[in-house]
């Protein structure tokens, strides 16, 4: 019996010694180890270390899209990149599980990291497509976005297409004196110029830019570039159909103070629709200042 125990004792010790060792060492770090990663996993099981992107065009459910969509998105923020640049692959399928690929390819990136992918083979017409869009590099891959999803042209029918910036940006207004802040222009006479106000809420969502607002924008961008959109950070995806918030479909904000506008907390607001996403959305000009927090963003168009 003692001989039993004794022997029991050592089993255990070398087990536990064992552990210890395998516990301790570190395997080698492979040549190709990728910034940003780790070895606990994304809770998607993705492996890079970085937030999703958010889809911007085609527009949620827009119908009448192109045989061959540029397909946009806000990019990815690393945790830990290192300075990498970061690849981005686009993938199309009629198949919300995307079990069969119409699309699956490397965009580009640009400075202001918004990604972009054209579809080069035409897809099919009269068909919905859903689509979406992940950061990769090397061998490791971050989370995917959200689901975006449109609708192509039928034969002979009419493209609809979202809005890019109209041209160039007029002059900036300079930076105030140190402490101080410009006052915000009176621009309502620009707004009530874009009354035809249907497409101000595609599909019910709120909280993303839409093609109204990007025209009214544009307009009041070329008088100032200080104009741009509120990134509206009291809002959540839940407050939003489940949609990642980009801008008040509604308002604009304009950046008072010097520096960068992107992210800018320092922003005069307005809100230029009455009854938006309501049954008759009709031109206005509130301004509300102050009254909520908000941030001056491009929504990834400039």
């Amino acid at each position: 019996m003692l001989y039993r125990m004794q022997w029991k004792a050592i089993v255990m010790v070398c087990a536990v010694a064992a552990a210890a060792c395998e516990g301790g060492m570190r395997a080698p770090m492979s040549p190709s180890a990728v910034p940003g990663t780790s070895a606990a996993l994304n809770a998607d099981g993705s492996n890079l270390k970085v937030t999703a992107p958010i889809t911007l065009v085609p527009l949620n459910e827009i119908t009448n899209a192109s045989l061959t969509p540029t397909l946009a998105a806000i990019g990815s923020r690393g945790v830990n990149t290192q300075g990498a640049t970061l690849a981005y692959r686009f993938q199309v399928s009629q198949s919300e599980s995307f079990a069969d690929l119409a699309v699956n390819a490397i965009g580009s990136v640009d400075v202001s990291n918004v990604a972009r992918h054209t579809v080069a083979t035409a897809l099919r017409n009269n068909t919905r497509y859903v689509w979406r869009v992940r950061a990769e590099f090397q061998d490791a891959a971050g989370p995917w976005s959200n689901v975006g999803a449109f609708t192509t042209v039928t034969a002979g029918g009419t493209v609809v297409t979202t809005p890019g910036p109209s041209g160039p940006a007029g002059p900036r207004t300079p930076d105030p004196p140190p402490g101080q802040r410009l006052p915000l222009p009176n621009m309502f006479h620009i707004v009530q110029q874009f009354s035809d106000t249907r497409d101000s809420c595609p599909r019910g969502i709120q909280y993303v830019n839409n093609p109204w607002q990007d025209r009214v924008i544009d307009a009041l961008r070329q008088t100032d570039s200080r104009w741009g959109y509120n990134g509206k950070p009291t809002r959540t995806a839940a407050q939003n159909g489940g949609f990642p918030v980009v801008a008040a479909g509604d308002e604009a904000a304009y950046h008072f103070s010097a520096g960068p506008s992107q992210g800018s907390p320092d922003v005069h607001l307005v809100d230029m629709l009455i009854s938006h996403c309501g049954s008759n959305p009709t031109v206005g000009w509130r301004v509300f200042t102050g009254e909520e927090p908000g941030f001056w963003t491009g929504a990834g168009r400039f």
